[in-house]
């Protein structure tokens, strides 16, 4: 199969992998250049760095339905494009211009999470199952019909990205046998249920704030869904502190006031919430590189008792 391909970040760039490697990939669109730390250098999105490792060509339009673009896409005479975290809404002149149409990869069991980060409110909502869905696009956000779907359980302590991982792991497979369906006429497409569907928004510093005198399960599930980044995240002394990991496991008999920090022994670090104590296990400081709780202790003895804010 000929396939255009839009897409951006290192999902995308896995899952290009996955279909150079059973099919013609003829381009991929991607974001434009940003520049990026102190020197403001351009640097490339993962998508683009994929592809040009595979000789492919890589368009970087400021607007979708600039003429010019759309003349040379349209001119690769590819059979379907394939969407993975392009970042862009695709306008129907573009998604509709190959014969098969365009496929999207999300990661939920559509019509649940549509919209930005559904891996992240996934485990943030405490779900026990999710998956990964591969959709035609239509004119309506994550709306379009079903070609095929996979689901993943869900234990309480995979982060964002474990959960990550796994998708990137099975999203190129699906997305290559979503083609073939396409392809041979085989796809048996399901349309999506409207009473059903439900929609997250973007993560964002007020999200990733924890609140202590929320429950410990509720501040447990915002730190590992928020885990790579943006982390979770609370204040002490005036500082930033990123909470990366915790724990809801043998939690000692300890009562804490929310918010309330302790080190118990030479290892652990526990802090109060609104329904007992949860436990530290990674903790980044303002400034600093992530550390362990024991670390933690070392380095900042002087705040046991302080609490967070």
């Amino acid at each position: 199969m000929k396939i255009g391909f839009f897409g951006t970040p290192d999902l995308a760039s896995c899952c290009l992998r996955g279909l150079v490697e059973g099919h013609e990939v003829l381009f991929v669109v991607a974001p434009p250049d940003k520049p990026s730390g102190r020197n403001r250098r351009l640097v490339f999105c993962p998508a683009k760095d994929e592809a040009m490792c595979n000789d492919i060509p890589v368009y970087q339009p400021d607007v979708l339905t600039e003429a010019s673009f759309m003349e040379t896409i349209k001119a690769h005479g590819a059979d379907i494009f394939v969407v993975v975290a392009y970042g862009k809404i695709i306008p129907a002149d573009v998604f509709n211009m190959p014969p098969l149409g365009t496929v999207n990869l999300h990661p939920s069991l559509l019509p649940l999470y549509r919209g930005a980060a559904p891996v992240q409110w996934a485990l943030i909502n405490g779900e026990k199952v999710t998956g990964i869905t591969v959709q035609l696009i239509n004119e309506r956000m994550d709306a379009g019909d079903i070609i095929l779907q996979e689901k993943i359980e869900l234990d309480d302590e995979i982060d964002a990205g474990e959960l990550f991982e796994i998708v990137k792991e099975t999203g190129g497979v699906m997305l290559s046998r979503a083609v073939e369906l396409l392809a041979s006429g085989a796809a048996v497409r399901i349309v999506q249920d409207e009473s059903s569907a439900t929609y997250c928004g973007k993560i964002t510093k007020e999200t990733a704030q924890i609140n202590w005198a929320a429950d410990s399960k509720t501040i447990h599930n915002l730190v590992r869904g928020l885990n790579p980044s943006p982390c979770a995240h609370t204040r002490l002394g005036g500082k930033v502190f990123k909470i990366r990991k915790t724990s809801l496991r043998d939690i000692p008999d300890v009562r804490l006031r929310p918010g309330e920090l302790s080190f118990y022994g030479k290892k652990r670090v526990l802090a109060g919430t609104g329904s007992g104590v949860i436990e530290i296990v990674d903790i980044q400081p303002e400034t600093k590189k992530p550390m362990s709780a024991g670390a933690f202790i070392n380095g900042h003895g002087h705040l046991n008792g302080s609490f967070f804010q």
